[in-house]
């Protein structure tokens, strides 16, 4: 395909059609292949600047006025030149409160004044003084705990050995030695000095109930043979009434250097079933409601201190060494020969009464009689078959009432009675066992009968 011929490149203006340029300055458009622009839009010489118009001042007036010379206004007044004096405020710059306060501004308006704001306590003082409140408040409790009274209940006992003083001995065979024999000397406040003491109940670890042991079974016969200073388990032996006994104790070292036993005391339970109305003494020592009873060697002997009651002779403890750990975990009680002698006098008596009873089935009698008829009470008689049948009894405490006595009575008589003036009875055996019951808690015993 042809392509379209180039038109032709106008002439540059100012010069004449067929004339070649005089330099080569004048072909500039040439070498770049553009279009020339048309003659007359750019012209090759810019034209001068007007000159600036300069300002001719009017001609000076013939007369005077109140701006001319002195020389020249004669005695034409001057101009005069208004003059207004202004009074500038210079703000106060403000002190309080502080800048970084958010209602402070740096300046305050003329004739208003500073707004005052009340500063708080400085943190550090405050600070200060709520610790010094605190600490003199946790003083004064201090000193007020430390001596208020504490009220201690009576029927608690608490032993002059509650707190001893620690013995100084360099060797756990002494600590065992020193202890054995403070027993054996009935000192029970020296002995507790030489170990601490269980978390039980005290009522035992006082004078007298070491005393009664010692009384019972003494201790004699000491023997600790010298062991090694770091030893911790001591061999002792001695003699509890009559039986010998060889044991071993633990010892410790203490804070200062000094020995003592791990234990001056062994902690026994008290699980038994018990009373409220029939008391526990143990070596003449009453003991309360407790459930663990703090003891040392020796032997104990359980009465009720009642004297138609008395503990089993199976109760008494003998405690070897300080390895006992058996728990008391039974109390059987059982009749005394005096609670025996006035249980049979006082259901003699009942009997007695409810034979001369004139009337059918008496109460609380061991009697139970029955008539179709009508009975004459004064005709009624009963004489018994068997002249005694209470002092043969068997008195036994109940199994589920301690505090109860009671035995198996069989009684045996005749009864005869008369229904009118004509008519008798020839007698009617009755032969029935009856309990007979009484609290034998009381110094004066009732009777009870029942089935």
């Amino acid at each position: 395909m042809t392509q379209p011929a180039s038109p032709p490149t106008p002439a540059p203006a100012g010069l004449l059609a067929g004339t070649e340029p005089e330099g080569p300055d004048d072909d500039v458009w040439g070498p770049t292949h553009l279009v020339a622009p048309p003659a007359g839009d750019l012209p090759r010489t810019m034209p001068a600047w007007p000159e600036p118009s300069r300002w001719t001042p009017d001609d000076v007036p013939d007369q005077p006025t109140a701006f001319s010379p002195p020389e020249e206004r004669g005695a034409l007044p001057a101009a005069q030149i208004p003059v207004q004096i202004t009074t500038a405020a210079v703000p106060k710059p403000l002190r309080e409160p502080a800048l970084d306060h958010p209602g402070a501004a740096r300046f305050a308006a003329p004739g208003e004044p500073a707004v005052k704001v009340k500063r708080g306590p400085r943190p550090l003082l405050w600070s200060l003084g709520v610790a010094l409140a605190l600490v003199a408040g946790g003083i004064g409790y201090g000193v007020w705990d430390a001596n208020r009274p504490v009220a201690v209940p009576a029927d608690i006992v608490i032993p002059s050995s509650a707190q001893p003083s620690a013995p100084k001995v360099p060797r756990g065979d002494l600590a065992v030695k020193g202890y054995l024999t403070a027993l054996a000397a009935g000192d029970i406040d020296a002995a507790l000095s030489y170990g601490p003491v269980g978390g039980g109940s005290r009522a035992l670890l006082v004078p007298d109930a070491l005393k009664a042991s010692l009384a019972a079974a003494p201790i004699t016969n000491v023997n600790v043979p010298p062991a090694d200073a770091t030893a911790s388990t001591i061999h002792a032996s001695y003699q509890l009434g009559s039986q010998a006994v060889v044991s071993d104790y633990k010892v410790v070292k203490r804070d200062d250097g000094n020995w003592q036993l791990a234990a001056s005391t062994t902690t026994v339970r008290l699980s038994a079933a018990r009373s409220d109305r029939v008391p526990l003494v143990i070596n003449g020592q009453r003991i309360g409601p407790v459930v663990e009873l703090e003891l040392v060697p020796g032997t104990y002997s359980l009465t009720t201190g009642l004297p138609y009651l008395e503990y089993q002779s199976t109760t008494r403890l003998t405690v070897n060494d300080l390895s006992y750990a058996k728990p008391i975990a039974d109390l059987p009680v059982e009749v005394t020969p005096e609670g025996k002698s006035a249980l049979v006098v006082a259901a003699q008596a009942s009997l007695a009464a409810c034979l001369d009873y004139q009337q059918l089935s008496p109460p609380n009698c061991p009697m139970n009689e029955h008539s179709p008829r009508a009975v004459i009470a004064s005709t009624i008689k009963r004489d018994l078959v068997v002249a005694d049948p209470v002092s043969g009894a068997q008195w036994v405490v109940d199994a589920t009432d301690s505090s109860i006595a009671s035995a198996l009575v069989p009684v045996h008589y005749r009864l005869s009675a008369s229904f009118d003036a004509d008519t008798t009875t020839s007698g009617t055996d009755y032969n029935q066992s009856w309990t007979a019951r009484a609290d034998a808690t009381r110094r004066v015993l009732s009777i009870e009968w029942g089935h």
